[in-house]
This record gives C-alpha cells, structure tokens and sequence, in this order.
C-alpha cells in the first residue's frame, strides 16, 4: 500500500469521527465502495455521485455535490483535511 492511502478501517473511523456518532460499519463501507466502483464502471463520475446519493440518502443539491467533488479532485489533500478535521467542508452562501 502506499503512502498516502488509507485503509477501509481508517475511512470509517474519520467518518464517524467526523460525525460525531457511529453511522458506518467497514463492511457497509465495503459494499459502498464496491457500489461506487459498479457505478463509475457504468457511468463516470457522474454516476458515482448519483449512486452515493441514493444509498446516502442525502438531501444535497447535485451540482453542489459536483463542483465539491471537482474540489477534492484538485485537491485531493483538502478531502484527507476534512476527514481528519482540520477544515471544514466550504459551505456555498444562500
């Protein structure tokens, strides 16, 4: 593995961190990935996105959950900073 990889377990414990309460196991985050991975193979990004929607439930604008995956692929170190909680996730003024 390299350097600046992380493992499932890693991915989790941030998340949940982050969250501030258990809300992901890594055998969810498994069948996640391994969705997200079904998803990019039928459709790009675009469709990954779409289908961490659906099984997130989230109520996010679409375009504004593009332009912040856009940022973190600019950017890849910005997404390790939120995840780790030293930013925060920029919030687009109403």
């Amino acid at each position: 593995m390299a350097g600046n990889e992380i493992t499932v377990k890693d991915l989790v414990q941030m998340i949940n961190s982050v969250m501030g309460q258990r809300v992901l196991t890594e055998q969810q985050m498994e069948q996640i990935l391994a969705g997200a991975k079904r998803a990019h193979d039928r459709g790009g990004m675009n469709a990954v996105l779409e289908y961490l929607m659906k099984v997130t439930r989230a109520d996010v604008d679409f375009k504004e959950l593009k332009q912040f995956a856009d940022s973190i692929r600019a950017d890849p170190s910005l997404g390790m900073d939120i995840l780790q909680g030293k930013k925060k996730v920029p919030r687009k003024k109403k």
